[in-house]
């Protein structure tokens, strides 16, 4: 996770440095951060805390360096990746006067981020126990309602340029972010950002000598803002203080010191547990403390003149003051001090001609030469002096005003980008401030290592860009006091050809081999030069679409129906070239096997509707598109046929079933439903009909279910006699050809040599009432039908319901498994994709012939894709035959099976569900074994394929 810039909550509108820089006043000498007395720590590189803390052999922890670091060496602790030490860092080694320890977290660049601590523990971030000597400077310290650092008993230490960002969640205040103890002595705290979320600000215990918190902004502090306690020598000077839902600057305890060039801001506040005492005094002194202390040159911002004061702005020696003339008037105290100030809704510097500008004391205990950001204190010659000294004009409060630059867009590197090697250029002319000071100096270093350039405003820079890369350059303007702008623009210098984009995808599984056929996973892979990518998003092809990092990503999508999708990554590198990749994702249906099946038993009157709810059907459930059925007719009054389909759509001109008086009739259907819709059975006949309706199996886009694998037909049971009322088992999973984790199993089932009418009932091993109707006969007959069979451990039971025996056949033409390798299914809007009485398929208007066989193309439409289509769902019907025998449906191209798919007698229309295995050229083949030539018509319902995405 990207962290945010030390200085949380902070607008500065420019940045401005002075020639020479002054690390502030009261500050110790520090070692040199380059030199050879160096320590380095670094976690985003090859690191090791038992090594040297060299720069190509660095830390990785804060601690490992603080356990070794000698007087004069400075740690320099570096994250490139913006990522925080999670730790708790606690040191016991200590400098000397001349040679102190000095522990930084400066960025490596102008305009890089702070290095960040992160307490890992209850204790804090930073603990200084015991030690003397010692520098801590440029470093984040992240709350977590536990104090930030810690010095205890210890001497000689400076605190400059921390910063403690404000939480993302505002709890109730605890914790301090700098505390001093009872035990410490000459202490400075200088130049900190604390946000909110913090108890105190800084917090100075009793028994502590000579500390001094300067230039401080401290916002939103629960209990005190800087907080002196029992202090002798404490100065607490040009900080800021906004919105403390307590005193903001206390000195209590019996304290000494000063307290001058304050800014104390208060806004309205109701009590709360984060805001206990939104009514106290902004700058307390009590009687134990009032007669060691002086102030004067704060500022009380309690409101514009002519508003409501929401609370006393002093309580001195006991005694509230509600303004700063009462208290002058009173004590003597804060002989310069102003109040009458709004101020509490800006950090940044002052606006021009503000009472703040040039009005503090120079010479106040404390007072640095430059402000929180480190930029000199300024003569702002727009306003006049008010304040004290005789070379600088400092501001009160914590930020200084400084003179503004104009850089206009001519004075920067134009063109900002191209491909390397190119040639920018930028003017040196154009460049204003608004105190009217002339620029004098123009320095440009261009980020690429080359020397920088520095002249006069005249004439353009002009700079040559050989290698690809982006630059961060720095120019620095520079008027007639010293004082500079730094801008940084960025020139990007991109390679010959922009990155190539990449994008491959696959259907999402789960540890059981399951699959979700609806859910694609997208693999998009770090690309070549990925520091040159601007902008990375993927669009699904569904209207949704996904912005991504730079970094190899795996990114899911769950489509909402079935389909065909194109999925696009789109790449834009950093000088605007695009490039894309694309891949096609068929979002399909799992299988999901129903057991025992839902049923329901119905009579449709002549020419009726029945409606059927998913609910009804158990097809309910998340993101099923489909639900196999089968369908078993009685009583019927007149021959004809059912229809099956989704309620709310055309009914289709096709039929599922086939039955006439005096039979019973069985077949499977696959019907597309909607979780609240239902499906319509139409009956067809002039006369009422009687259904059971039962549920096998689901088709689901958003949930884990089995894939299909289409079989060349493999008999498991030939042609035995099965005695009436008597079962026969079947081993299938693991032999076959059928793997050995198949859970449902796709039978042609056949019954000849029938001695008297009867059914065959098929169903998993060792269950009772939870099998599948096969077909029903009559004496003599031959019967067959497809049957989708669900099983526990591998096993089929096949069983003559008949009182007199029959031969039984049993052909394997698929079977369901967790593997995801199988095929998914795709439903379709019924159709007819072959009607030999119209011609419609075949080409011809003809019956299929005795012993011949018609190609019929199945795939490239009425849904289906033009490849990778593994199987087809068909209905099969034979109308009213003028003889005996049955059709083989195969796969074109291969070798002719045994199976039944459809069993005919003389005028009987008969019709079966078939799960044809389709050929490699998109067609199936269907066989006539009879003897006399056949009427064929042929239903599609969905298709099954092999691979979900292209």
């Amino acid at each position: 996770m990207h962290r945010p810039r030390p200085a949380v909550g902070v607008s500065v509108a420019v940045l401005i440095v002075a020639g020479v820089m002054s690390g502030g006043g009261t500050g110790r000498a520090s070692a040199d951060p380059g030199s050879a007395g160096t320590l380095y720590v670094n976690h985003d590189v090859a690191c090791s805390d038992t090594g040297a803390g060299t720069q190509s052999a660095p830390f990785c922890t804060v601690q490992a360096a603080a356990d070794v670091v000698e007087p004069g060496q400075t740690v320099r602790i570096e994250s490139l990746d913006d990522q925080t030490y999670s730790e708790s860092v606690t040191l016991t080694r200590s400098g000397t006067k001349d040679a102190p320890i000095t522990f930084t977290g400066a960025p490596i660049s102008v305009g890089g981020s702070w290095a960040e601590l992160d307490s890992s523990g209850s204790g804090p971030a930073l603990t200084l126990k015991a030690v003397h000597d010692v520098r801590v400077d440029h470093l984040a310290v992240w709350y977590r309602g536990r104090d930030g650092v810690a010095v205890t008993g210890s001497e000689g230490v400076d605190l400059d340029r921390l910063s403690f960002p404000r939480p993302a969640v505002r709890a109730p205040g605890a914790g301090t972010a700098v505390t001093v103890d009872g035990a410490s002595s000459d202490v400075t705290v200088s130049r900190n950002w604390i946000g909110d979320g913090y108890a105190y600000g800084v917090r100075v215990q009793p028994g502590a000598v000579r500390v001094t918190a300067t230039t401080n902004v401290v916002t939103t502090p629960r209990l005190g803002g800087i907080a002196v306690t029992g202090t002798s020598g404490a100065n607490v000077t040009s900080n800021t203080v906004i919105a403390p839902c307590a005193p903001g600057i206390s000195l209590d305890g019996g304290s000494s010191g000063t307290v001058e060039n304050n800014v104390v801001a208060s806004t309205p506040a109701h009590q709360s547990d984060t805001c206990p005492a939104p009514t106290a005094p902004l700058y307390s002194v009590p009687a134990d403390s009032a007669g060691q202390v002086t102030a004067d040159y704060n500022v009380a911002a309690n409101g514009a003149p002519g508003t409501a004061r929401p609370r006393p702005e002093y309580s001195w020696d006991g005694t509230p003051y509600a303004t700063t003339a009462a208290l002058r008037d009173a004590t003597g105290q804060g002989a310069h001090d102003m109040d009458g100030l709004n101020v509490s809704s800006s950090l940044t510097q002052p606006n021009e001609h503000s009472v703040l500008i040039d009005s503090a004391d120079a010479g106040a205990p404390g007072e640095l030469a430059s402000d929180i950001h480190g930029v000199p204190r300024a003569d702002d010659p727009l306003v006049a002096d008010t304040g004290t000294g005789e070379t600088t004009r400092p501001d009160r409060g914590a930020i200084e005003r400084q003179n503004t630059f104009t850089v206009p867009a001519d004075d920067m590197p134009s063109p900002s980008s191209g491909v390397a090697p190119f040639v920018v250029s930028l003017r040196t002319d154009d460049a204003t401030t608004s105190w009217g000071k002339p620029v004098t100096a123009y320095s440009v270093d261009f980020g690429d290592g080359s020397a920088p350039v520095t002249r006069a405003p005249g004439a353009p820079i002009t700079h040559t860009y050989a290698t690809p890369g982006t630059y961060r350059v720095t120019l620095t303007v520079t008027d007639t006091d010293g004082s500079s702008h730094i801008a940084q623009p960025r020139v990007v210098a991109g390679t010959t050809t922009p990155p190539a984009a990449s994008l491959s995808g696959a259907v999402v599984s789960n540890a059981y081999g399951e699959v979700d056929a609806g859910d694609a996973r997208f693999t998009v892979p770090q690309p070549a030069d990925a520091w040159e990518i601007a902008q990375r998003f993927i669009t699904f092809g569904d209207g949704d679409s996904e912005g991504l990092p730079n970094t190899p990503q795996q990114v899911e999508h769950q489509y909402q129906a079935p389909g065909t999708y194109t999925a696009t990554l789109t790449q834009r590198d950093l000088i605007g070239r695009t490039t894309t990749a694309k891949v096609t994702f068929h979002a399909a249906d799992a299988f999901l096997p129903v057991t025992p099946p839902h049923d329901t038993k119905k009579t449709i009157a002549a020419h009726g509707v029945l409606k059927l709810s998913a609910a009804t059907l158990g097809a309910d459930g998340d993101g099923v598109d489909a639900a196999q059925l089968q369908v078993v007719t009685s009583a019927a009054k007149a021959s004809g046929s059912l229809t099956l389909y989704t309620d709310g759509t055309t009914r289709p001109g096709t039929s599922s079933i086939s039955f006439e008086p005096g039979r019973t009739a069985t077949n499977e259907a696959t019907v597309e439903v909607t979780p609240t819709g239902s499906v319509d059975i139409y009956n067809g006949s002039s006369g009422a009909v009687t259904v059971n309706v039962a549920t096998l199996g689901l088709q689901s886009h958003t949930q884990f279910g089995r894939t299909y694998h289409p079989a060349t037909p493999v008999r498991l049971f030939d042609t035995h006699p099965v005695a009436g009322g008597h079962s026969v088992m079947l081993t299938v999973a693991g032999a076959h050809g059928v793997s050995a984790d198949a859970n449902a199993v796709v039978l042609n089932v056949t019954a000849t040599t029938t001695k008297g009418s009867g059914s065959l009932t098929v169903s998993p091993a060792s269950t009772i009432n939870s099998g599948v109707r096969g077909p029903y006969w009559t004496t003599g007959q031959t019967a067959s039908a497809q049957v989708v069979v669900p099983m526990t451990d591998g096993k089929v039971e096949l069983h003559n319901t008949s009182r007199s025996s029959a031969n039984l056949i049993a052909d394997v033409v698929g079977w369901y498994g967790p593997t995801t390798s199988g095929s998914v299914f795709q439903p379709v809007s019924p159709a007819r994709i072959l009607n030999t009485r119209t011609g419609a398929g075949s080409g011809k208007i003809a019956k299929l012939g005795a012993h011949a066989t018609l190609k019929l193309k199945v795939t490239g439409a009425h849904g289906v894709p033009a490849s990778g289509v593994s199987a087809v769902d068909l209905n099969l019907t034979v109308p009213a035959p003028s003889g005996t025998g049955y059709l083989i449906a195969y796969a074109d191209g291969t070798s002719r099976p045994g199976v039944h798919s459809v069993d005919f007698t003389t005028k009987h229309t008969v019709a079966n569900r078939a799960l044809v295995k389709v050929g490699t050229d998109g067609e199936i083949d269907l066989y006539n074994a009879g003897s006399t030539p056949v009427d064929v018509y042929a239903d599609l319902l969905g298709d099954y394929a092999v691979h979900p995405v292209g």
